[in-house]
């Protein structure tokens, strides 16, 4: 494994890949270490052997089972905080990214309420807006139909 620097961090996935490799490794060397101890313990002593020899024997497999239960729990020891870390800063993504997703969602509601009322708002003033269009165009009649009167008037005047 590369040294880690103040400047440079492991990522989230790299410790993973590291606690899952050194467990795996671990548990393969407890599991050769196991296999050779179950070999050592199938073979049939031989009965020319003294009992010392088959004593000696019984003694270094059962400190073999020993030194392979050592070496797992070692594994687990060295592997338990990191997993611990690793469940907590899962924790704590998950916890920051349902504030924030709260955060925008209220963000977006507030947005929309506010489009609701410049809707609302935009609607009253086209009404008003219409009235006083029908008003104008009302008073631009009047005003084309006294134009047409007094032109009349003035031509009658001419003529007369």
């Amino acid at each position: 494994m590369a040294t880690v620097n103040s400047t440079t961090r492991l990522s989230l996935e790299d410790v993973r890949a590291s606690v899952k490799r050194l467990q795996s490794e671990g548990e393969r060397l407890v599991g050769r270490v196991r296999d050779d101890a179950v070999r050592l313990v199938k073979r049939a002593p031989r009965p020319e052997l003294p009992a010392v020899i088959v004593d000696t024997r019984k003694r270094a497999e059962a400190a073999v089972r020993r030194e392979a239960d050592r070496l797992l729990d070692i594994v687990r020891t060295r592997t338990e905080p990191l997993t611990r870390e690793l469940r907590a800063r899962r924790e704590q993504l998950v916890a920051t990214a349902e504030r924030r997703g709260r955060t925008l969602a209220e963000q977006a509601v507030k947005a929309l309420d506010l489009v609701k009322m410049l809707d609302l708002a935009e609607a009253d003033r086209v009404s008003e807006l219409s009235r006083e269009v029908t008003g104008l165009t009302l008073r631009v009649a009047e005003l084309e139909r006294k134009l047409t009167s007094i032109s009349k008037k003035l031509k009658q005047q001419e003529a007369a």
